[in-house]
């Protein structure tokens, strides 16, 4: 729009606006307008390019306020005011226009300016006061002085000690004039991190991250200029795991001069668990071809909710092309809820939205959702001078159409047969994406990877193996997919193939921590001790809250004599994981060694809470007790009370009857421990267990000669 024409547009007005008393000033209306609808971004230190919160600073700017604010651009708000209520509008009404074109056509005079309004004042630390944790990127991303915008993903370790509820989150960045908006997400597995360590720059690439980092727990986690930090509703958090990286997606756009971009994370726990778990439905497209020209393409999604859920807010997502959106739900009944109407999409102004209100949808409603994207060269956001086919993926001269709605269904049982609803759409989605990408592209490695892990998960190792076989004579050294051929290969009991394939991983990605992990234990078992606690060192150092590495590093440990620097790694891994099991088991077979069975017998029990089915670990423990060679160590108390538990759950079982009477011959009574050894011995024989009677029958002729079991230290 031309300033000529917002003047005319205005004129319309002008005289309402102006009033008997003549047109407004900066002192009597647009001042105060201006500095809670405008400034929360110009002002100086703010995101936007300059401050308007003075009146000289205004003033030179007042004929492009009003055509901005005529063209409904500024404030950036996409919704439609016809569509479902948000909270929180940026939304100009008709009079607050009307009052800035008439002060714009009057020359935006000030007034008297002993009563404009006093400017705002920005708090300078954080908003929600001082965080619980605080956690910042590390080396900044130098943002160039030209060129496009940049898609930035800062991959931060969480570094929490234990499960912590998040009821708020902050973010700040570093230089809020270069970062147009950011996104936040959570990725509990090390694959952010690896694509972090295979770009030479700090962070990675990708405007729609590839890897595992999803929205926690149903929330949608960001920032835009002018947004302030809330916390959640009562009785709403999610949570965040030992290990867990926060991935920070900066978008990011040159301003002239060199610039650095980094951020900072205020996190904000609670101890009281959330009573109230929302989940994120999606709908969208992965299938997408738009041809040049074509200007009307759309993609069309929907979804039959099996549970009744209250709507709480939605993200929609699209790039440069995208035009309109539209998303609604369809009851039951047949009538039509409107959950997203934008008229006019501008991926610049990208946002998510909270409902005024909750949004009652009952089960059986269709959630629907249709996006309009034009690649014509009629669209003045078309990133292409020339318009060209536009396939779907994670980059800006890419498409997207992705429409996130947060729900809150009524109860825990109605969230997980949702979640198993959305899971099953989820990988259905991608499935299709990836054939769709690789009928484009055959050779395309990304999708011939996701194609073969899916494969993979479903147990068919052969058609896996044929994709993955396609990828690597792409790109040999991809780590994840020869990551993913060794496990296979450890399926079919090719362990030196697949340690070798490990060693390809670590080659190409020495920041694996999951194929150093695994190398190690294929090293530990060929007995090559030393080569084993190599590997799990680089594991752990690569992640140390990898809970498998940090175990299977205190065994080696343990088998090379290092008892404290074993416990260590084993309460480590406890640390990480409290529900892993194996580790548990582990440290307390090693607390026999070091004298304290009572605090042994506790561990295990909590380990047999979470894997009450492994009996043999359970003896295992009871046998150490019997058999300590340590006597100070030994307590064959212990081990009978606990051998006794096992035999009401196994009956007379050779193994359990084995530590009863080792248990009963470290007591001094040996008549006792012979006379179970002549059980297990009948037992073995009627099980057909023979291969333990050698052991059974020396350990007899020992309780015989009135000598206990003792095992040989290592």
């Amino acid at each position: 729009m031309s300033r000529w024409t917002v003047a005319t547009v205005g004129a319309l007005s002008l005289l309402a606006a102006c009033g008997p008393s003549g047109p407004p000033t900066w002192s009597n209306g647009v001042g105060e307008l201006v500095h809670a609808e405008c400034a929360g971004c110009h002002r100086p230190q703010g995101p936007g390019p300059f401050s308007l919160l003075r009146y000289e600073g205004a003033a030179r700017r007042a004929e492009d306020l009003a055509e901005m604010v005529s063209a409904r651009t500024m404030p950036p708000w996409l919704p439609s005011p016809d569509g479902p209520h948000m909270a929180d509008p940026r939304l100009l009404t008709p009079e607050q226009i009307d009052l800035i074109v008439a002060w714009a056509a009057a020359g935006a005079p000030e007034g008297n300016p002993n009563k404009a309004p006093v400017p705002p004042v920005w708090p300078s630390g954080w908003a929600l006061g001082e965080p619980d944790l605080v956690v910042s990127s590390g080396d900044v991303f130098q943002v160039p002085a030209e060129g496009g915008e940049i898609f930035r993903n800062l991959v931060l370790p969480a570094n929490v000690d234990r499960p912590r509820w998040v009821r708020a989150i902050e973010l700040r960045p570093g230089n809020p004039q270069v970062v147009h908006h950011a996104t936040i997400r959570v990725d509990r597995t090390s694959a952010s991190r690896l694509a972090d360590a295979r770009d030479t720059l700090p962070g990675f690439d990708d405007m729609f991250s590839r890897t595992e980092a999803r929205p926690p727990g149903g929330f949608f986690l960001g920032w835009t200029p002018g947004r302030l930090a809330t916390p959640y509703s009562n009785g709403m958090a999610w949570s965040l795991e030992p290990g867990a990286d926060l991935v920070v997606q900066l978008h990011l756009r040159p301003t002239g001069d060199p610039a650095e971009a980094s951020v900072e994370l205020g996190l904000y726990f609670t101890d009281v668990a959330p009573t109230e778990m929302p989940l994120i439905v999606r709908l969208g497209g992965q299938e997408m071809d738009i041809p040049a020209g074509e200007a009307e393409y759309e993609v069309l999604d929907e979804l039959v909710l099996p549970v009744s859920v209250s709507a709480l807010g939605v993200y929609p997502h699209a790039h440069y092309l995208g035009r309109e959106m539209d998303a609604w739900g369809v009851t039951p009944e047949g009538d039509s809820i409107p959950l997203l109407d934008i008229p006019r999409w501008d991926f610049n102004w990208q946002d998510a939205y909270r409902y005024a209100a909750g949004i009652r949808l009952p089960a059986g409603t269709v959630l629907k959702m249709r996006y309009t994207f034009d690649n014509s060269d009629e669209n003045p956001l078309n990133p292409f001078e020339s318009p060209r086919r536009i396939v779907y993926g994670p980059t800006s001269g890419d498409e997207m159409a992705e429409f996130w709605l947060q729900v809150l269904p009524d109860s825990p049982s109605d969230g997980a047969q949702l979640s198993q609803a959305l899971a099953a759409k989820h990988g259905r989605d991608r499935v299709a994406g990836w054939r769709h990408l690789l009928a484009m592209n055959p050779s395309d490695p990304e999708s011939l990877f996701g194609l073969g892990s899916e494969a993979q998960a479903r147990g068919n190792y052969e058609e896996a193996l044929a994709l993955y076989s396609r990828a690597l004579a792409v790109q040999p050294d991809y780590a994840q997919v020869l990551y993913n051929t060794g496990l296979i290969r450890e399926e079919e009991g090719e362990a030196p193939a697949a340690a070798r394939l490990y060693e390809r991983a670590v080659a190409s990605l020495p920041q694996y921590p999951a194929a150093w992990s695994n190398l190690g234990r294929l090293r530990a078992g060929e007995g090559d001790l030393t080569g084993a606690r190599a590997a799990l060192e680089r594991a752990v150092a690569a992640d140390s809250t990898h809970v498998e590495a940090q175990n299977n590093l205190g065994s080696v440990l343990s088998e090379l004599g290092m008892v404290a620097d074993a416990e260590r790694h084993y309460r480590a891994s406890i640390l990480a994981a409290p529900d892993f099991a194996p580790a548990r088991f582990n440290l307390s077979l090693l607390l026999v060694s070091l004298g304290q069975g009572e605090e042994a017998l506790l561990e295990l029990n909590r380990a047999l809470s979470l894997d009450g089915a492994n009996v043999q670990a359970a003896l295992a423990v009871g046998w150490a007790l019997a058999t300590e060679p340590n006597e100070a160590f030994r307590r064959p108390d212990l081990a009978a009370d606990l051998a006794g538990q096992v035999s009401e759950i196994t009956g007379p079982h050779p193994a359990v009857l084995d530590v009863q009477a080792a248990a009963f011959a470290a007591s001094g009574r040996f008549l006792d421990a012979v006379s179970l050894v002549d059980q297990a011995i009948a037992e073995s024989r009627l099980r057909g267990e023979t291969e333990r009677l050698p052991d059974l029958m020396a350990r007899r002729d020992l309780y015989r000669a009135k000598r206990p079991f003792v095992r040989l230290r290592r």
